[in-house]
């Protein structure tokens, strides 16, 4: 028998008798336990044996061999940094005592050991260390790596804030956002940061031929320059985020690949669906190609010739929800007309700011304000806002800030306009009236109205997405039908 055997069998004796080995060492059957957390990893372990005139004063961790960090004799967790990534290999805890002794001298007794395993795809993983495993806001960060400055550098230093699960308040948690869900949705893949908001949506989308009369078979799936225009509507955002930028991060999935699996197209006869949003047929779409780890983080946006089976509505969306449809018929082929693209850009982000809480006028549901410079606005949805005051859309993708100034139908002043001081001329007479005077100017029959701005940017919830419909087996949330498509030209 060799030294090594005899030496574990002396260990055994003297602790199954209850006796303390010399330099601090694991007992029989010690196990150290490791658990995956994206590039980082947390530990645990049992307490070693030392003299009874000794105490535990460190443990020290070594990753393949090198020495990663120490941790105090009371510790018996704590979350590794530093890890490569991409790589299979062994973590090791060994303790040194009151004495000086290390137990990693011993020939047998002096480790625990156990195998880590990293992703190649994830975020680095910061400097060698191995950290607390408090987690006070319960996000799956260890708070010792929430450095709440806003940067975020690196799995070890996110840049979060350790009280709050989501730092940038876009609904997703932090932990999420770095390591991606434990549902396996990885939100790092797809560009999500901690410290910056993020807006997440899916696109399936039907390929039909429904009028054929009007236009030629063609695909409702969002192309490139419709994914940019969103994109860049809520880059443009003024919203301030905790790294000190402005503008909202987009995910939008349509099934170009990579991390991006999610959208694809669904087969489907004519391309329409029966019903709404809250209909069977989208509900039996939804069940089908959108998978359940994605519910609450992303919108799910359904393109489709006509919903309601004949409806020429351009959409229709929750408010303060998850689920939108958009169904611009013909508009959706760009040999039908030049507009597609602004068309449908405008129409996912008009029918995405109902499920992120606006109305047709902001807060109210007073459509055609000519004040309310929003894609929310009937008046603005397909040619853009006004951005020169003078209540026609300039083909720019917007929400309100808010800016405009408010109007009296019983007093309106056609030298003030609406901003800038650029003259309406609200009756229609071909002057510029010096005084007040009455004109029902949002289309509802009355000329009595006070009509506000919104500053819808301030106001829409990220959050909204976890509020989701019936089709995720919760409440269902209000739906808002939309206007007809216009028509060629206009």
């Amino acid at each position: 028998m060799g030294y090594k055997s005899v030496k574990a069998l002396v260990v055994a004796a003297l602790l199954a008798a209850g006796l303390a080995a010399c330099v601090p060492l694991f007992g029989n059957g010690a196990a150290l336990t490791v658990t995956p957390l994206g590039s980082l990893a947390t530990i645990s372990w049992p307490a070693v044996v030392v003299d009874a005139d000794k105490t535990v004063t460190e443990y020290r961790i070594d990753v393949d061999g090198t020495e990663y960090a120490r941790v105090s004799g009371a510790t018996l967790s704590c979350v590794v940094t530093g890890l490569p990534l991409g790589t299979t290999g062994t973590i090791a805890v060994s303790a040194y005592d009151s004495a000086g002794q290390w137990g990693g001298d011993a020939t047998s007794g002096g480790y625990v050991t156990a195998g880590y395993t990293t992703p190649a795809s994830a975020v680095a993983s910061g400097p060698h260390g191995c950290v607390s495993t408090t987690d006070t806001d319960s996000d799956r960060l260890p708070d010792a790596v929430e450095t709440n400055n806003g940067v975020f550098a690196s799995a070890a230093a996110t840049g979060t804030n350790p009280n709050v699960a989501d730092t940038d308040t876009d609904g997703m948690k932090d932990g999420d956002e770095v390591f991606g869900t434990a549902g396996g949705v990885d939100l790092h893949a797809m560009g999500a940061s901690p410290t910056k908001k993020d807006l997440a949506f899916e696109f399936d989308w039907f390929d039909d031929n429904a009028e054929s009369g009007s236009c030629a078979a063609h695909s409702h799936r969002p192309t490139p320059a419709v994914i940019a225009k969103v994109t860049t509507a809520y880059g443009n955002a003024p919203v301030n985020n905790p790294d000190g930028t402005t503008g909202i991060h987009v995910i939008a999935d349509y099934g170009q690949g990579g991390a991006f699996t999610g959208g694809n197209l669904i087969a489907d006869a004519d391309g329409n669906i029966a019903g709404g949003v809250n209909g069977t047929d989208y509900t039996a779409a939804k069940s089908a190609n959108f998978n359940a780890n994605r519910v609450g983080l992303f919108h799910y946006v359904l393109d489709v010739h006509h919903y309601n089976l004949t409806s020429t509505s351009s959409g229709q969306a929750e408010i303060n929800g998850n689920d939108l449809v958009v169904s611009l018929g013909c508009f959706a082929s760009m040999a039908y007309t030049s507009a597609s693209d602004q068309y449908v850009a405008n129409t996912i982000l008009h029918e995405n700011g109902h499920n992120l809480g606006l109305r047709h006028g902001g807060n109210v549901d007073t459509n055609y304000k000519p004040n309310y410079n929003s894609i929310m606005n009937y008046q603005f949805q397909f040619p853009g806002v006004d951005t020169n005051c003078d209540r026609t859309g300039d083909n720019v993708l917007d929400y309100s800030t808010g800016a405009r100034a408010t109007l009296n139908e019983a007093a309106l002043l056609e030298t003030d306009g609406i901003c800038s001081g650029v003259d309406i001329d609200w009756n229609g007479n071909a002057v510029i009236d010096a005084g007040p005077i009455a004109r029902d100017i949002n289309q509802d029959g009355l000329a009595t109205g006070v009509h506000a701005d919104h500053d819808d940017w301030a106001n829409i919830s990220l959050t909204a997405v976890n509020n989701g419909a019936s089709p995720d087996g919760r409440t269902a949330p209000e739906i808002i039908d939309e206007q007809p498509v216009p028509l060629p030209g206009r």
